[in-house]
């Protein structure tokens, strides 16, 4: 057996093992923890709790039910703490009413059951080798029959839209999620985005609003939209280090910046907030630039929030 050298390792197996000793000092003087094994299966099944006036019938029957095997065929083991040395053994159908306080068993001691079924359903690894199990499998041409597949679905989108994809369909999908995001934290709607007005969500854009008459992407137009909405005047009642609470959520913290973020992509402007809850999202730096506004205590000590 190798031995651990390792100090960090050594502490942490002190903490973990610290109370071993005790572990069973407030159990009733009657109750018994054992551990059940079979020779058929790996798992293992521990610390089980019996009682000393439990008697060898209502043992079997536990094992019955955890391992399949009947009690007439279980040769059971008796053997101390840890799976040592076998000191006991009880033979099928024998000492069925005597009690387990007879044998005299430690706590933590090992109940190993022998299955002297010939035919056990647990044999040759039946409940636990996953092998041994027969896998669904589909060729190629059975794949492509079925309806309401994947492959289906993309071809029937193919047909509405011959430039569809569904590597563009995953692309685009991440980009909703990603300005779904940035809309729920810190109010922002990034380009190329909208908000339903009827129910409230963000949503892409159509062609004929993120396009102009001049074959333009339509930025200007979203930067303006924002400009106008998130302008100097939302922000004109604030002064750096006043008090705030910010929604959702009503956390409350100090404003520590008021200006535009160009980063958040969204436009207009911003306040910066120090909250006295470790309830933020960021320190004062905008994630994907790097760029630092304001100086948080961690990294989940600050936010951007709308005016």
């Amino acid at each position: 057996m190798s031995t651990i050298k390792n100090q960090d390792l050594l502490a942490l197996k002190s903490y973990i093992t610290a109370a071993d000793s005790t572990q069973y000092a407030s159990l009733a003087s009657t109750t018994l923890i054992l551990d059940l094994t079979h020779s058929n299966l790996h798992q293992r099944h521990a610390e089980i709790r019996f009682d000393k006036h439990d008697t060898v019938d209502e043992l079997r029957r536990r094992i019955h039910q955890k391992s399949g095997t009947p009690p007439c065929m279980q040769h059971l083991q008796l053997k101390s703490a840890g799976g040592g040395a076998v000191f006991h053994e009880i033979l099928p159908n024998m000492d069925s009413d005597r009690m387990l306080g007879y044998y005299n068993l430690p706590l933590g001691a090992n109940v190993h059951c022998i299955d002297i079924d010939p035919y056990s359903s647990s044999a040759n690894g039946a409940y636990e080798n996953t092998a041994l199990v027969e896998k669904f499998t589909l060729t190629e041409e059975e794949y492509d029959k079925r309806k309401g597949t994947l492959r289906d679905w993309g071809r029937k989108q193919k047909e509405n839209d011959p430039e569809f994809s569904l590597k563009k369909h995953a692309r685009e999908h991440a980009e909703l999620v990603e300005a779904r995001r940035l809309y729920k934290e810190s109010g922002g709607v990034k380009d190329g985005f909208e908000i339903d007005e009827s129910t409230g969500v963000i949503v892409r854009c159509s062609e004929s609003e993120t396009t102009n008459a001049n074959g333009g992407d339509g930025k200007e137009k979203s930067e303006s939209a924002a400009d106008i909405e998130y302008g100097p005047e939302s922000i004109q009642h604030l002064t750096l280090t006043s008090r705030c609470q910010v929604q959702p959520g009503s956390r409350r913290g100090s404003i520590a910046y008021l200006g535009p973020i160009p980063e958040l992509g969204a436009g207009g402007h911003w306040v910066g907030v120090i909250l006295d809850e470790p309830m933020g999202k960021t320190d004062g730096t905008v994630q994907a630039s790097g760029v630092r506004y304001f100086e948080a205590p961690g990294s989940n000590r600050g936010g951007f929030f709308r005016g």
